[in-house]
C-alpha cells in the first residue's frame, strides 16, 4: 500500500487570507504584543527567506514557520 502524503500546511497560512487580522490579533494576544508586530514580523521573514519576489518552496517555507514560531515564543517570554 502507499503512502499517501499531505501537502505541507503552514499553521501561519490564515495570515495569507483575508482572515489575516483576526488570526494576527489571536497570535498577538498569546504572545502579549500588538498584532501589527505579528503581521510585520511574518512578512518581514517571508521576504527574506523566499527570494526573488517568488512563491516559498516547502522547504523555505518550514523556515519561515520556524522562525516565526520562534519569534512568537520569545516574544511570549
Amino acid at each position: 500500500m502507499a503512502k499517501h502524503r499531505r501537502p505541507y500546511q503552514s499553521p501561519f497560512a490564515p495570515l495569507l487570507t483575508d482572515q489575516r487580522f483576526a488570526f494576527a490579533t489571536q497570535l498577538a494576544q498569546q504572545a502579549g504584543i500588538d498584532p501589527s508586530q505579528v503581521l510585520f514580523a511574518y512578512l518581514q521573514l517571508m521576504a527574506t527567506v523566499a527570494t526573488n519576489g517568488q512563491t516559498a518552496t516547502v522547504s523555505q517555507q518550514r523556515e519561515i514557520d520556524r522562525r516565526f514560531q520562534q519569534f512568537l515564543d520569545d516574544a511570549a517570554e
